[in-house]
């Protein structure tokens, strides 16, 4: 079995650089240059020296506007210069006019499907100051600032602004439905472990540090602690779960779901530490049986491999059978013929599992990304070798995981934020809003897999078609179109 993601790193700071292909093993012979924010190391993911990115992340800091919002307190409240006045019915236009003018108005302009006039006003002039004075005119029912609206919810997660990915599906329209989920949905995360806790060697990563984790279980060292050696699984964790609105690093989408660490993909450290079992179809479908089994309704699969298995299918069966969806990524190999990836290729004939690709920061396919009739949606999975939003890095997607130096050390309690793109990458956008959905009280998978499709956003050919499947996920119109009733 092997992972569905790219991991790009810039080659000791030059211009050069080289994309590399995981197989579920750190990658021991690149250096990972990276520099620092507020002291969180984030990999380059472009043509960039590291100089020319410090300068511009330290010129972001010096130059730093108001924090995406902490409270209501902290953002502006009112609209400058406008007013909404309603006057009296009958009042000449004369007396209107007098009216604006003497509280400082140059204009006044009646909108469509109001009963007020929205008044703007000259230059420095303090609109609360000038709505008392408007409203102690005569012929003035009410006088007031435009009080300013805004999303419920926006992450001031410090690296959020990196997050092309969540803004571009437009999250916080979405998290005004649905904000982050609850505890009560378990997404399992079938991978190669995560870094959920402090334990000897390992660490928490920092960024998870809020997000709430139950028991899982290792099947590479058949133990119950599933730990991350490779920095995959916990790169896959924080985009479903990364502790959000905590002021630091990155935001995940369904944040307040528990999540569930199931390692059954073992890495290069674990291969020369002689676990007794290598990441298999047989790892992958008991973890797939012990996360059903325990109340995991999501099961997150960023993984795949070039062999069929029917013990791997019966149990994505017995998953669906026992209330749980699963999302399976489709496979990177789009430029390679794009030979399908198992078990993604089941997904096609199975009601309630989902094979997941990928597009880039433009919402295309990604160049990378299976073109198969299994895939049925698409989500972001970046493309680091682009900049095309020009934030000084590639367009890959950005959440903490370890340092890949470190585990080049076997170190595994150091952490950086890191740039990565694939199908990997992808998946967990579409577990994240499953997770949701669920929450909302749309619970048997085949009915989740059902709403997901409808209410995503057509790509490519018009209807069904082997590069988007039914398309790119649409998390506000999926919410609201089956998710309002809790």
């Amino acid at each position: 079995m092997s992972y569905n993601y790219f991991r790009h790193a810039l080659v000791m700071g030059a211009a050069a650089s080289a994309v590399l292909l995981s197989t579920g093993r750190p990658i021991a012979t690149t250096g990972v240059a990276a520099t620092s924010l507020d002291g969180k190391r984030v990999l380059l993911g472009g043509a960039h020296s590291v100089a020319l990115v410090a300068d511009r992340l330290q010129s972001r800091q010096r130059n730093a506007r108001q924090p995406p919002n902490t409270s209501p307190r902290d953002r502006q409240a009112v609209v400058p210069g406008k007013l909404a006045v309603k006057f009296v019915e009958g009042l000449t236009e004369r007396d209107v006019a007098r009216t604006v003018s003497a509280a400082g108005g140059v204009s006044g302009r009646n909108l469509a499907f109001t009963d007020f006039t929205v008044v703007t006003l000259a230059d420095g002039i303090d609109p609360v100051d000038a709505a008392a004075r408007v409203a102690a005119e005569p012929g003035v029912v009410y006088a007031e600032p435009l009080a300013r609206r805004y999303h419920t919810y926006r992450p001031n997660d410090d690296l959020y602004e990196f997050q092309w990915n969540l803004q571009r599906l437009d999250l916080e329209h979405a998290w005004d439905i649905n904000l982050g989920a609850s505890n009560a949905v378990v997404v399992a995360v079938i991978d190669g472990g995560v870094a959920y806790a402090n334990q000897g060697a390992f660490a928490q990563a920092p960024d998870l540090a809020g997000t709430r984790f139950v028991p899982g279980y290792d099947f590479i060292w058949d133990d119950d602690a599933p730990f991350d050696l490779d920095g995959h699984g916990t790169h896959v964790t924080g985009t479903i779960a990364q502790t959000t609105g905590n002021t630091i690093g990155t935001a995940g989408i369904a944040f307040n779901v528990s999540v569930m660490p199931l390692k059954a993909i073992s890495s290069e450290w674990d291969e020369i530490l002689d676990a007794p079992n290598l990441g298999s179809s047989a790892t992958v479908a008991q973890a797939i049986r012990f996360a059903v089994d325990r109340g995991a309704k999501v099961l997150n699969m960023s993984l795949g491999g070039v062999e069929a298995s029917t013990a791997e299918r019966d149990a994505l069966t017995y998953a669906v059978e026992k209330g749980a969806i699963v999302l399976i990524a489709a496979g990177n190999e789009g430029e390679d013929g794009s030979p399908p990836s198992y078990p993604a290729q089941y997904a096609k004939d199975l009601d309630g599992v989902i094979a997941v690709g990928a597009v880039d920061y433009q919402l295309q396919r990604a160049k990378y990304s299976n073109v198969n009739d299994y895939v049925e949606i698409v989500a972001p999975g970046g493309d680091v070798d682009t900049d095309l939003n020009d934030d000084g890095f590639g367009d890959g997607v950005l959440q903490q995981t370890l340092d890949f130096d470190a585990i080049v050390q076997g170190r595994f309690n150091e952490f950086g934020y890191f740039f990565l793109n694939g199908t990997s990458m992808s998946t967990p956008h579409v577990s994240a809003l499953a997770a949701l959905l669920i929450d909302q009280g749309v619970t048997n998978p085949k009915a989740v897999e059902a709403a997901l499709k409808k209410f995503a956003t057509d790509a490519g050919p018009s209807g069904r078609d082997n590069e988007y499947g039914y398309g790119l996920i649409n998390p506000r119109s999926t919410l609201r179109g089956l998710g309002l009733a809790r």
